[in-house]
């Protein structure tokens, strides 16, 4: 099992109108440094690689707040065994959910949704589904969360754009469908808040 590569990644979030944050690929010190001027502090450096299917575990995810910041985490990055060049990421605020997808041997496609972030491990509060799904199922999948108050924001009042968040799911469920090489993928996080939805970090696995 391998990671696509990441323009072939940013090909499918195209294709399929998947809304991504703002990233760039680079492989210097240099690129580096040109990339963040265009997605300004904090930022976050993420290793990519074809067989690097854990990367914080690698130490391969960092935020920097500063150009010494990067400079230093750049160069340890670039020690990680696998690496093919770093992520120069945009931060972005909201609240995290987790979409995915895995080929089941008997139903085939299976489409996931959950509740992301610091927790996400612990509480485990996700739905599934056999693609496809349509717009009106993703919904129901979001209803059916143990969070799914959290995500109307009934406590901080801050409720995610719940339709952004079903078009990414149903989006998946269209590239399970038609994207056959896909045999996983891993949207985690999607930050949500109450204008759009995000794919911050992804793997698709062939």
């Amino acid at each position: 099992m391998q990671l696509i590569d990441f323009k072939s990644a940013e090909n499918l979030f195209f294709k399929y109108k998947i809304p991504c944050a703002k990233a760039i690929f680079v492989v210097s010190k240099k690129e580096a440094l040109s990339a963040v001027k265009k997605i300004k502090y904090p930022a976050f450096l993420k290793v990519y690689g074809k067989n690097i299917l854990h990367r914080t575990e690698l130490g391969g995810v960092k935020e920097v707040f500063s150009q010494a910041e990067l400079v230093r985490e750049f160069l340890k990055m670039q020690k990680i065994k696998g690496i093919e060049g770093i992520i120069v990421q945009e931060k972005i605020d909201g609240k995290s959910l987790i979409i995915g997808m895995k080929r089941d041997p008997q139903f085939g496609p299976v489409i996931m949704a959950g509740i992301g972030g610091i927790f996400a491990e612990v509480v485990r509060d996700f739905t599934l589904r056999i693609a496809p799904v349509s717009g009106k199922e993703a919904l129901k999948m979001l209803e059916e969360l143990k969070g799914y108050d959290y995500l109307l924001g009934k406590r901080d009042k801050k409720p995610i754009n719940f339709k952004a968040i079903s078009k990414i799911i149903v989006a998946l469920s269209e590239i399970s469908l038609k994207e056959e090489k896909i045999m996983e993928a891993d949207l985690n996080p999607v930050i949500a808040d109450a204008k759009r939805a995000v794919a911050v970090d992804f793997k698709f696995i062939k």
